[in-house]
């Protein structure tokens, strides 16, 4: 089920007061209209209806996509041990069995945006984190010049991209192939591991390539 409730806001430019959405919780199979604006990354904004300015509005929401069987969890840094606590104690609440469950805690909305999109194409967001990895050390190599402050995946008409947030925006695409054979050669070490890290993320990348 998903959990909603409207707050009145005021623009912050113009100081209009409107209703707006916070989503406490959200399931992408049951409102599929939030989904979207999540996965197109607007579903933090908002949209004065009188002068038309854009805001971004924070809060904690726990995200789940009953189809692919994962659940997000975004908050702020210092709600990390609650989050994943709250997570161990969602079946009973939500009333549905989580065995095969991943359950991933991020504390950005993009990245909550990212690990979304991941799951809704069926994708692992391990292997992802193992290549953002890779190109970002390429990245800082190659344009030492350039400060890269996050790396985001995307999906743009089935192609597979990374976005570099920093002093210059870039882009780049990503072969499927490259995915596939990560996939593959990492398969026996995540079996080994299990899949309940709640914290899928540029560190643990990096602590997986130091062990």
């Amino acid at each position: 089920m998903s959990m909603e409730r409207k707050e009145i806001l005021a623009c912050p430019k113009c100081g209009h007061k409107q209703d707006f959405v916070i989503w406490q919780s959200l399931n992408g199979d049951i409102d599929p209209v939030a989904k979207q604006q999540l996965l197109d990354g607007e579903l933090f904004n908002f949209k004065c209806e009188e002068c038309g300015n854009i805001s971004n509005v924070d809060y904690p929401i726990l995200y789940h996509d009953m189809t692919h069987e994962a659940m997000i969890y975004y908050v702020d840094e210092n709600s990390v041990e609650q989050a994943y606590q709250a997570m161990v104690g969602a079946e009973n609440k939500i009333g549905i069995e989580m065995s095969g469950y991943r359950r991933r805690i991020v504390t950005k909305q993009n990245s909550l945006r990212e690990k979304a999109i991941i799951f809704d194409y069926g994708l692992d967001d391990r292997v992802i984190e193992i290549i953002k990895l890779i190109y970002h050390t390429n990245a800082n190599d190659q344009v030492s010049d350039v400060k890269i402050d996050d790396v985001y995946f995307l999906v743009s008409d089935d192609k597979y991209l990374l976005a570099f947030i920093g002093d210059k925006p870039l882009s780049v695409e990503v072969p499927v192939s490259l995915y596939d054979d990560i996939k593959k050669d990492f398969s026996e070490r995540f079996n080994l591991m299990g899949d309940k890290e709640p914290i899928i993320d540029y560190s643990w990348a990096l602590k997986l390539f130091s062990n």
